[in-house]
């Protein structure tokens, strides 16, 4: 291990602190952004950044910025993760990287140990999908990837996400403009729990990423035709149910088809909503993820295919939106090999990896060098209450990170 080692009782603390941070009207561990727990998770972890030495701001996009300045200045290392949870999630899942990055800015500081480069750690507002279609908003804003039609963007009540970030004291105006300058930052780096089984079935400690998965999501609305569901025969019908329900299962089967390639459907309504009638309409919502980007394509086609077979042989019209098209984002040497090397030098077991769940770190890559580290999670249970990460386990993430760090400074250009 390394000389320099995190603090297990400190971490335990502050991690038990955060996660209690909770919505107790919700199952599990559920702080969801644009909530009051989101904004006293941010709040909390600025706390921590306070103590720990950094310099404290929040940009335009709620983004909770800290800084440790270097000996030499003028070029960044930049650490960061996320505090807001989906609904029903757990106590591991972002958090984990917040608050590694803090304990490697103590553990440098008590060493008296200072960097050429200035460290920033970076809490990012709003990662996971929220009420408004969006998710990564933060890291979004930072990279320049907002603008007035993401602001317009409504949730089911009709309100639309410049009314509501007031409720967390970020102004829509400032928001448009908390662009950062990636040109300083020599590379950000993200500790993460897994979030999957394989690192646990592999007996590996440490998951080094090479690609973070591409992710399209899609809207599929049926037509069909009102009827009663006790007088109308059934080779008359034109259900729009049905045909978003053989949708459903087209989905899994196009998932199926292909080498780390996933496919959902979270959301499926229909309407009118009563069981002795037949559904006149009927909306499915739902995604794939893959590594690679043709795979993406097709099954964006595939399932458009399979969408339309559905409806025509049910008399049932159907329109399908593709709502987001975000390309499968391969990690960066030589952040990567970096991070390989150190997990061998301190003798930890690693894995390479590709990251199934979208990051914050698949945002920043678009401006600089990215890595991410990732811990193993038991059972590979993730946004549900029984995510569970040993601290055992993340303590060595934590060195990790912290080598990491260490490194990226040598390569400091002036």
């Amino acid at each position: 291990m390394s000389i320099i080692s995190p603090v297990r009782e400190r971490f335990a603390t502050e991690l038990g602190e955060l996660a209690a941070l909770t919505d107790s009207s919700r199952p599990g561990w559920t702080r969801r952004a644009l909530s009051e727990e989101d904004v006293a998770g941010r709040d909390y972890a600025r706390t921590l950044m306070k103590q720990a030495g950094l310099e404290t701001r929040i940009d335009g996009a709620g983004n909770v910025i800290g800084l440790l300045r270097g000996r030499l200045g003028g070029r960044e290392i930049m650490l960061g993760s996320h505090t807001d949870t989906v609904d029903g999630g757990g106590r591991f899942d972002g958090i984990t990287g917040v608050l590694g990055a803090i304990e490697v800015v103590r553990l440098l500081r008590e060493n008296d140990v200072r960097l050429d480069h200035d460290l920033v750690i970076v809490v990012f507002f709003n990662e996971e999908p929220n009420d408004f279609g969006l998710f990564c908003v933060g890291s979004r804003a930072m990279t320049g990837l907002v603008d007035r039609s993401t602001l317009a963007a409504v949730d089911p009540t009709g309100r639309t996400l410049a009314e509501a970030l007031p409720e967390s004291a970020i102004d829509p105006e400032a928001f448009l403009n908390a662009r950062y300058d990636f040109a300083r930052v020599t590379a950000f780096l993200e500790l993460h729990i897994e979030q999957g089984p394989e690192l646990e079935r592999a007996g590996r400690q440490i998951g080094v990423v090479e690609t973070i998965t591409g992710i399209n999501h899609f809207r599929a609305l049926f037509t069909g035709r009102q009827d009663h569901a006790g007088t109308t025969p059934m080779d008359v019908r034109a259900d729009a149910g049905c045909a978003a329900a053989g949708t459903v299962l087209a989905v899994e089967s196009i998932a199926g088809s292909g080498e780390n390639t996933r496919g959902t459907c979270g959301q499926i309504s229909f309407t009118p909503e009563a069981v002795n009638v037949v559904s006149q309409n009927a909306v499915v919502e739902g995604e794939f993820r893959g590594p690679e980007g043709s795979w993406l394509h097709e099954a964006q086609r595939r399932l458009t295919d399979a969408a339309a077979a559905e409806a025509s042989r049910r008399g049932v019209s159907v329109e399908v939106e593709w709502t987001t098209d975000d390309a499968p984002v391969p990690l960066h040497e030589p952040v990567t090999s970096t991070i390989a090397s150190v997990a061998d030098d301190l003798g930890l077991s690693r894995a390479t990896m590709f990251s199934g769940a979208g990051h914050d770190a698949g945002i920043i890559a678009a401006k600089t060098r990215v890595g991410m580290v990732f811990v193993p999670s038991v059972d590979g249970r993730s946004h549900c209450p029984e995510e569970f990460t040993d601290l055992d386990d993340i303590m060595p993430g934590v060195s990790v990170l912290l080598e990491t760090v260490l490194r990226v400074d040598r390569w400091y250009a002036g």
